[in-house]
Protein backbone atom coordinates (compact mmCIF):
# COMPACT_ATOMS: atom_id res chain seq x y z
CA UNK A 1 0.00 0.00 0.00
CA UNK A 2 2.89 2.29 0.99
CA UNK A 3 4.72 1.52 -2.70
CA UNK A 4 1.45 2.16 -4.40
CA UNK A 5 -0.10 5.73 -2.72
CA UNK A 6 3.04 7.17 -0.89
CA UNK A 7 5.02 8.07 -4.68
CA UNK A 8 4.56 11.98 -3.58
CA UNK A 9 4.24 12.18 0.16
CA UNK A 10 3.37 9.51 3.22
CA UNK A 11 -0.32 9.10 3.08
CA UNK A 12 -0.47 5.38 3.97
CA UNK A 13 1.04 4.87 8.21
CA UNK A 14 1.44 1.11 9.85
CA UNK A 15 1.51 1.07 13.19
CA UNK A 16 3.98 -0.36 14.70
CA UNK A 17 3.31 -2.13 18.26
CA UNK A 18 6.40 -1.44 20.49
CA UNK A 19 5.05 -4.07 23.03
CA UNK A 20 6.07 -7.16 20.66
CA UNK A 21 10.21 -8.25 20.73
CA UNK A 22 10.48 -8.11 16.76
CA UNK A 23 9.28 -4.27 16.17
CA UNK A 24 12.78 -2.49 15.79
CA UNK A 25 13.83 -5.73 13.25
CA UNK A 26 10.45 -4.91 11.19
CA UNK A 27 10.63 -1.57 11.12
CA UNK A 28 14.22 -1.38 10.27
CA UNK A 29 13.37 -3.52 7.33
CA UNK A 30 10.13 -1.23 6.16
CA UNK A 31 12.42 1.74 6.32
CA UNK A 32 15.18 -0.19 4.01
CA UNK A 33 12.13 -1.21 1.22
CA UNK A 34 11.10 2.44 1.02
CA UNK A 35 15.01 3.52 0.72
CA UNK A 36 15.50 1.08 -2.07
CA UNK A 37 11.81 1.12 -3.56
CA UNK A 38 11.98 5.14 -3.33
CA UNK A 39 8.17 5.71 -1.78
CA UNK A 40 7.66 8.04 1.28
CA UNK A 41 7.28 6.05 4.56
CA UNK A 42 5.01 6.83 6.93
CA UNK A 43 4.95 4.88 11.09
CA UNK A 44 2.69 5.12 13.56
CA UNK A 45 4.71 4.63 17.15
CA UNK A 46 2.47 3.04 19.56
CA UNK A 47 3.55 0.73 22.58
CA UNK A 48 0.70 -1.62 22.23
CA UNK A 49 -2.72 -3.03 23.71
CA UNK A 50 -3.00 -6.72 22.55
CA UNK A 51 -0.63 -8.13 25.08
CA UNK A 52 -3.27 -10.63 26.22
CA UNK A 53 -3.71 -11.69 22.98
CA UNK A 54 -0.56 -12.37 21.47
CA UNK A 55 0.61 -14.15 24.75
CA UNK A 56 -3.22 -16.34 24.36
CA UNK A 57 -2.37 -17.22 20.71
CA UNK A 58 1.46 -17.55 21.43
CA UNK A 59 0.50 -20.62 24.26
CA UNK A 60 -2.38 -21.95 22.04
CA UNK A 61 -0.25 -22.44 18.99
CA UNK A 62 3.09 -23.63 20.92
CA UNK A 63 5.47 -20.70 20.13
CA UNK A 64 8.02 -18.19 22.25
CA UNK A 65 6.09 -15.44 23.88
CA UNK A 66 6.53 -12.60 21.07
CA UNK A 67 5.43 -10.14 23.58
CA UNK A 68 8.75 -8.09 25.35
CA UNK A 69 9.00 -8.90 29.27
CA UNK A 70 8.24 -5.65 31.24
CA UNK A 71 7.17 -2.32 30.69
CA UNK A 72 10.81 -0.71 30.51
CA UNK A 73 11.60 -3.13 27.55
CA UNK A 74 8.45 -1.95 26.07
CA UNK A 75 9.73 1.50 26.74
CA UNK A 76 13.00 1.01 25.78
CA UNK A 77 12.09 -0.33 22.29
CA UNK A 78 9.35 2.60 21.41
CA UNK A 79 12.62 4.67 21.92
CA UNK A 80 14.97 2.71 20.05
CA UNK A 81 12.42 2.25 16.55
CA UNK A 82 11.84 6.19 17.03
CA UNK A 83 15.53 6.94 17.26
CA UNK A 84 16.34 4.95 14.22
CA UNK A 85 13.45 6.70 12.17
CA UNK A 86 15.09 10.38 13.32
CA UNK A 87 18.41 9.05 12.28
CA UNK A 88 17.22 8.39 9.13
CA UNK A 89 15.64 11.67 8.76
CA UNK A 90 18.43 13.50 10.19
CA UNK A 91 20.31 11.41 6.95
CA UNK A 92 18.41 12.43 4.34
CA UNK A 93 17.85 15.92 5.52
CA UNK A 94 21.70 16.39 4.81
CA UNK A 95 20.78 15.78 1.36
CA UNK A 96 18.54 18.15 1.23
CA UNK A 97 15.06 15.88 1.52
CA UNK A 98 13.43 16.08 4.82
CA UNK A 99 9.79 14.44 3.77
CA UNK A 100 10.76 10.91 2.63
CA UNK A 101 9.75 9.45 6.36
CA UNK A 102 6.80 10.83 8.65
CA UNK A 103 6.36 9.51 12.15
CA UNK A 104 3.15 9.85 14.55
CA UNK A 105 4.35 9.41 18.17
CA UNK A 106 1.28 8.13 19.31
CA UNK A 107 1.86 7.95 23.24
CA UNK A 108 0.34 9.85 26.11
CA UNK A 109 3.38 8.82 28.03
CA UNK A 110 4.58 12.23 29.45
CA UNK A 111 8.57 11.06 29.50
CA UNK A 112 8.09 9.32 25.50
CA UNK A 113 6.83 13.01 24.58
CA UNK A 114 9.59 14.69 26.12
CA UNK A 115 12.39 12.26 25.27
CA UNK A 116 10.97 12.60 21.59
CA UNK A 117 11.09 16.36 21.54
CA UNK A 118 14.50 16.19 23.14
CA UNK A 119 15.75 13.70 20.46
CA UNK A 120 14.05 16.21 17.61
CA UNK A 121 16.76 18.95 18.98
CA UNK A 122 19.40 16.74 19.05
CA UNK A 123 18.86 15.92 15.87
CA UNK A 124 18.47 19.07 14.05
CA UNK A 125 14.98 18.17 13.13
CA UNK A 126 12.61 21.27 13.89
CA UNK A 127 8.53 21.06 14.25
CA UNK A 128 8.39 23.28 11.11
CA UNK A 129 10.17 19.95 9.10
CA UNK A 130 6.48 18.53 9.54
CA UNK A 131 7.57 15.12 9.68
CA UNK A 132 6.92 14.33 13.32
CA UNK A 133 3.90 14.53 14.67
CA UNK A 134 2.07 13.82 17.77
CA UNK A 135 -1.44 11.86 18.63
CA UNK A 136 -3.32 11.80 22.08
CA UNK A 137 -6.86 10.46 21.85
CA UNK A 138 -9.41 12.70 22.61
CA UNK A 139 -10.28 14.03 26.30
CA UNK A 140 -7.02 12.63 27.28
CA UNK A 141 -4.02 14.02 27.85
CA UNK A 142 -4.70 17.81 26.94
CA UNK A 143 -1.97 18.87 29.30
CA UNK A 144 0.44 17.71 26.79
CA UNK A 145 -1.33 18.38 23.38
CA UNK A 146 -1.67 22.01 23.77
CA UNK A 147 1.58 23.15 24.97
CA UNK A 148 2.88 20.99 22.09
CA UNK A 149 0.69 22.73 19.82
CA UNK A 150 1.32 25.99 21.06
CA UNK A 151 5.03 25.23 20.44
CA UNK A 152 5.05 24.54 17.12
CA UNK A 153 4.17 20.84 16.76
CA UNK A 154 1.83 18.91 14.76
CA UNK A 155 -0.42 17.56 17.00
CA UNK A 156 -3.42 15.08 16.03
CA UNK A 157 -6.63 14.60 18.68
CA UNK A 158 -8.25 11.58 17.29
CA UNK A 159 -11.66 10.29 17.75
CA UNK A 160 -13.04 6.81 18.00
CA UNK A 161 -15.66 6.65 16.01
CA UNK A 162 -18.26 3.53 15.10
CA UNK A 163 -21.09 1.61 16.68
CA UNK A 164 -21.07 1.62 20.29
CA UNK A 165 -19.96 -1.88 20.43
CA UNK A 166 -17.07 -1.80 18.45
CA UNK A 167 -15.75 1.76 20.02
CA UNK A 168 -16.38 0.77 23.73
CA UNK A 169 -13.75 -2.67 23.09
CA UNK A 170 -11.24 -0.22 21.31
CA UNK A 171 -11.51 2.20 24.50
CA UNK A 172 -11.00 -0.28 27.12
CA UNK A 173 -8.25 -1.33 25.25
CA UNK A 174 -6.50 2.18 25.69
CA UNK A 175 -7.26 1.79 29.55
CA UNK A 176 -5.56 -0.97 29.77
CA UNK A 177 -2.80 0.32 27.82
CA UNK A 178 -2.67 3.61 29.80
CA UNK A 179 -2.94 1.67 33.38
CA UNK A 180 -2.02 4.77 34.87
CA UNK A 181 -5.04 6.54 33.24
CA UNK A 182 -6.27 7.47 36.77
CA UNK A 183 -3.54 9.43 37.87
CA UNK A 184 -3.31 11.50 34.90
CA UNK A 185 -7.16 12.10 35.11
CA UNK A 186 -6.28 13.64 38.56
CA UNK A 187 -3.66 15.60 37.63
CA UNK A 188 -5.48 16.68 35.01
CA UNK A 189 -8.21 17.69 36.82
CA UNK A 190 -5.53 20.06 38.83
CA UNK A 191 -4.32 21.42 36.16
CA UNK A 192 -7.50 22.66 35.15
CA UNK A 193 -8.75 23.67 38.51
CA UNK A 194 -5.16 25.93 38.85
CA UNK A 195 -6.02 27.82 35.08
CA UNK A 196 -9.55 28.36 35.94
CA UNK A 197 -8.48 29.82 39.21
CA UNK A 198 -5.30 31.82 37.63
CA UNK A 199 -8.22 33.23 34.44
CA UNK A 200 -10.47 34.15 37.53
CA UNK A 201 -7.86 36.06 39.47
CA UNK A 202 -6.49 37.58 36.66
CA UNK A 203 -9.85 38.63 34.85
CA UNK A 204 -9.08 36.30 31.83
CA UNK A 205 -12.15 34.08 31.97
CA UNK A 206 -11.99 33.81 28.01
CA UNK A 207 -8.45 34.09 27.98
CA UNK A 208 -6.84 32.85 24.34
CA UNK A 209 -3.54 31.12 24.15
CA UNK A 210 -1.88 32.17 21.69
CA UNK A 211 0.92 30.27 20.10
CA UNK A 212 4.35 31.25 17.80
CA UNK A 213 3.43 28.94 15.37
CA UNK A 214 1.53 28.27 11.54
CA UNK A 215 -1.34 26.08 11.81
CA UNK A 216 -0.71 22.81 9.04
CA UNK A 217 -2.40 23.85 6.26
CA UNK A 218 -1.89 27.19 6.48
CA UNK A 219 1.64 28.29 5.34
CA UNK A 220 1.31 30.30 2.41
CA UNK A 221 1.78 28.37 -1.14
CA UNK A 222 4.80 29.19 -3.30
Amino acid sequence: MMKKYNQDKAIIFNTYQCYLKETLNNLTLDLEQAYRQTFFFGAKLVRGAYMEQERDRAEELNYEDPVNPGYEATTQMYHDSLEECLRRIKFNKSFGDTQRIAIMVASHNEDTVGYTVDKMREYGIHPMDRVICFGQLLGMCDHISMPLGQAGYSVYKYVPYGPVNEVLPYLSRRATENSSIMVKLEKEKKLLKRELWRRISKGQIFYNPQGNFTPVGAQPKN
